[in-house]
């Protein structure tokens, strides 16, 4: 599942909590209390889900999330700057039992939301859905989107920005065999990263290829040749080496970029 509109407890973290609900101050979280009572916070980055969610579905997702911003696991998030803009653009996880009951819940909570004054266009820019009985690597492909499109997107717009002229933009456009504003009908025979979603429009084509060439590099990839190589080709980390552009951002210490997957 993309974008969600194409639409633990202490054990975890001192720093993660499970809570009946946020704040009870604002119109917002009044109304996603309503709907998706179960929550969980991570660094104080949200994951909610609605009440058929199990529970223990929004823990896991919370211990991956957990993972990915505490990486080497010393109990203190790697990049405060990235848990800085992940907070203030109110990056949230919505999870659902089913599509349907994600879908149900969501259009519940926008229809509540429309007799207020807030920004409901700002407020899904910052949303990834998730549905609990996916497999695991859909929680870690998700959970890595929030991640890197709120997160390190906006803490380092000039290298992670999801726009052309970021260095991960330009590094993509290699892989895709060229600059290509909208989906072309085929791509070069160069390209490694080919991806024919119409859907997806330019800065979602860069969420997924920050997730394929993290996930590839940190080995979440290996068997899945076969299955993913209609999309992505690298999916080793030897393959990676012919990625260059990107293995430099990827390596580079100053982002503290992700250095182990994430255990479930």
């Amino acid at each position: 599942m993309k974008k969600l509109l194409l639409i633990f407890t202490l054990l975890f973290s001192t720093v993660m909590f499970s809570s009946p609900s946020f704040a009870e101050g604002d119109d917002l979280q009044k109304a996603i209390n309503q709907f998706f009572p179960n929550q969980i916070k991570v660094y104080g980055v949200k994951i909610i889900g609605t009440e058929n969610t199990p529970f223990k579905d929004i823990e896991k997702a919370a211990k991956i999330l957990n993972q990915w911003l505490d990486n080497n696991g010393d109990g203190n998030p790697d990049d405060k700057l990235v848990i800085d803009k992940l907070i203030k653009n109110n990056a949230i996880l919505v999870m659902g039992k089913s599509e349907n009951d994600l879908e149900r819940s969501f259009d519940n909570l926008i229809d509540v939301l429309e007799d207020t004054n807030i920004d409901i266009d700002n407020f899904e820019r910052a949303l990834i859905g998730l549905i609990s009985d996916e497999p695991n690597i859909a929680y870690l492909e998700e959970i890595l989107h929030l991640v890197t499109q709120v997160g390190y997107a906006n803490a380092y717009p000039e290298v992670f920005g999801e726009f052309k002229g970021s260095r991960i933009s330009e590094a993509m456009d290699v892989a895709r065999g060229g600059y290509f504003k909208t989906t072309p009908r085929i791509y070069p025979e160069s390209s490694w990263y080919h991806y024919y979603d119409k859907s997806c429009d330019y800065a979602c084509m860069i969420t997924e290829y920050f997730y394929w060439s993290l996930t590839s590099l940190l080995g979440a990839q290996i068997n899945r040749y076969d299955e993913i190589s209609e999309e992505w080709e690298l999916n080793t980390p030897s393959k990676m080496t012919k990625d260059e552009l990107i293995m430099k951002i990827l390596q580079d210490e100053r982002y503290q970029i992700p250095k182990r997957l994430p255990s479930f």
